[in-house]
């Protein structure tokens, strides 16, 4: 009886020491290439070899430029994402500019399994988003320049200028490929 009780004991005492972590990448780096001639398939994406990357690989000129508004819903997104930054490729992140014309509107989205935050440059934005069953509450704050907002994974956002100026903001998500997904 006393020795299943220590096995339990060593059991239980080995059981605390373990640790739960991210896996560490295999490389600093995955350079995305269209041409898999000598690359490496990583992530949905072949690598470029390490040795061959520069910095061009890891820049996007041309945030600072407004996308144009002129549309059905009064908005332009600009992506910084893997298509535009190779360099981006398995890091785990994406970025972009949202334009907003006078009460111009992003279309309704979600961002599976991605976590965004915004932040306002120019203007203000009504912003929010709608929670999961079983309440599906609608959580809102109105953003002024230098404000930012935190949209949970998996909530639906609603960013929206509701005001009669022109409006501006950067959004940087948890998943480098184009990760929105839209519902209108």
């Amino acid at each position: 009886m006393g020795s299943k009780y220590l096995v339990a004991l060593t059991l239980f005492a080995l059981a605390s020491f373990v640790l739960a972590s991210d896996p560490s990448p295999l490389q600093d780096f995955c350079v995305a290439i269209d041409e898999p001639k000598d690359a490496v398939f990583v992530n949905g994406k072949f690598c470029k070899d390490p040795m061959l990357a520069k910095a061009d690989d890891f820049f996007l000129r041309g945030l600072n430029v407004p996308g144009n508004t002129s549309n059905q819903v009064g908005s332009m997104v600009t992506p910084a994402n893997v298509v535009q930054i190779p360099g981006l490729n398995t890091l785990g992140i994406s970025l972009v500019r949202i334009d907003y014309a006078p009460y111009g509107l992003n279309a309704p989205h979600t961002h599976p399994r991605a976590t965004e935050i915004l932040q306002v440059v120019k203007g203000s934005l009504y912003v929010g988003f709608v929670t999961s069953n079983p309440e599906n509450r609608l959580i809102t704050k109105v953003l002024y320049e230098g404000d930012g907002f935190v949209f949970p994974g998996w909530s639906y956002p609603l960013p929206i200028q509701y005001r009669e100026i022109s409006g501006c903001c950067f959004c940087c998500s948890k998943q480098p490929e184009p990760w929105f997904d839209y519902y209108c």
